[in-house]
C-alpha cells in the first residue's frame, strides 16, 4: 500500500543534516518576478516548526499563529530553516523562525503551536461564511493566468461566480473577492495547507488598476484543526495609503467553518494592471527592496 505525496509535501519537505534543516526551495510557486509565493514560503516554515515541535516536545501538532517578515525575496534554489524555540508552555508554545539562503536570513517568523483537539469550550461565531454558490456552480480560472506567467497560477485551482474585471482588461473599482479554492492535485486542505492558501490568490488592488502586489509582513490565525476539499476565501482590501495596501483573508472550510483569517501588509508598485487582464499571485518582497509583479 503506498501513501500519496502531494506537491505542496514535496516541496516544503526538510532535510535533517545533525540538526540544521535544509531544503531547496522550488521555482513551482513563483511569482511573475522569479521569487517564491509568500504562503509557500510560510508553509516551509510552519514545516521546520511543526518537525521541531515533534522532536523537541511538548506534543504540540496544530498551528496557532504565524508572524511572518520578509527581509528579502526568497529565490529557488537551497534554504536552510533554523528554529529556535522561545517558550514551551503547557497549552502554547511559542517558536522563532528563520529561512536562510546562503547564509542570510531572508525571512523571520514567530509561529505559536497547540494542541487543537485539546482547547476551551467557549464559543460565540454571529458571522457566518458568505453566501456563494458551490464549486460545481462556478466559473474556473484554470488556464486563465498562464503558467509560464505565474507558476503559482497552476498550483490551485480556483472557481468563481464571475470573472473579476482586471483579467478582462477592465478593473472594476473594486477591492473584494469570494472564490472557491484547492490544491491541484487534490491535496486536502489542512491547517499547513491553509496557511499556504491564504496568501494564494492575486491581489484585488488588481481591479483598483495596481496589480504588482509584495507582500512585506504576514500574519495568520489557524481557528480550528482544519480538513477540506474546497476551502471558501473571501479577499478583501480596506485601505492602500502611501504606496501600501491591507489584505485580509477569512478562509472557510466546506462545512461552512471559519478555518484560518490572515492580515498583511503589502507594497504596490507604480505598474497599472495590464491592459490584456494578465495577473500576478501574491508575492513576498524585501523590505528595503520590494519585488515587482
Amino acid at each position: 500500500m503506498t501513501t500519496e505525496v502531494f506537491e505542496l509535501d514535496r516541496a516544503i519537505a526538510l532535510t535533517d543534516h545533525d540538526g540544521r534543516r535544509t531544503l531547496t526551495l522550488t521555482a513551482d510557486w513563483n511569482t511573475p518576478n522569479g521569487t517564491a509565493n509568500g504562503g509557500y514560503v510560510l508553509a516551509v516554515l510552519l514545516r521546520g516548526v511543526l518537525d521541531h515541535a515533534e522532536q523537541a516536545g511538548p506534543m504540540h501538532p496544530d498551528p496557532l499563529t504565524a508572524s511572518i517578515s520578509y527581509l528579502k525575496p526568497p529565490t529557488p534554489g537551497p534554504a536552510e530553516v533554523a528554529v529556535t524555540t522561545v517558550r514551551s508552555g503547557r497549552r502554547i508554545s511559542v517558536h522563532e523562525v528563520r529561512l536562510l539562503q546562503a547564509d542570510d536570513v531572508v525571512v523571520h517568523g514567530v509561529i505559536s503551536l497547540h494542541d487543537a483537539a485539546k482547547t476551551g469550550e467557549h464559543q460565540h461565531t454571529p458571522q457566518a461564511a458568505p453566501p456563494f454558490p458551490p464549486p460545481a456552480e462556478c466559473r474556473s480560472l484554470t488556464g486563465v493566468i498562464p503558467v509560464e506567467f505565474a507558476p503559482i497560477s497552476g498550483r490551485y485551482e480556483t472557481r468563481i461566480a464571475a470573472m473579476p474585471g482586471w483579467l478582462a482588461g477592465t478593473p472594476a473599482g473594486t477591492s473584494d473577492q469570494v472564490l472557491w479554492i484547492r490544491p491541484v492535485d487534490g491535496r486536502p486542505i489542512d491547517s499547513l495547507a491553509a496557511g499556504a492558501i491564504v496568501d494564494a490568490y492575486p491581489p484585488v488592488t488588481a481591479d483598483l488598476g495596481w496589480l504588482a502586489s509584495a507582500t512585506v509582513q504576514l500574519t495568520v490565525h489557524f481557528r480550528r484543526r482544519a480538513m477540506t476539499g474546497w476551502a471558501l476565501m473571501h479577499v478583501s482590501t480596506r485601505h492602500v495609503i502611501d504606496g501600501y495596501h491591507d489584505e485580509e483573508v477569512e478562509l472557510w472550510d466546506a462545512e461552512g467553518r471559519l478555518i484560518a483569517t490572515s492580515r498583511q501588509l503589502a507594497i504596490l508598485s507604480g505598474q497599472a494592471t495590464p491592459a490584456a487582464g494578465v495577473g500576478s499571485a501574491g508575492e513576498s518582497a524585501s523590505v528595503d527592496q520590494p519585488s515587482q509583479g
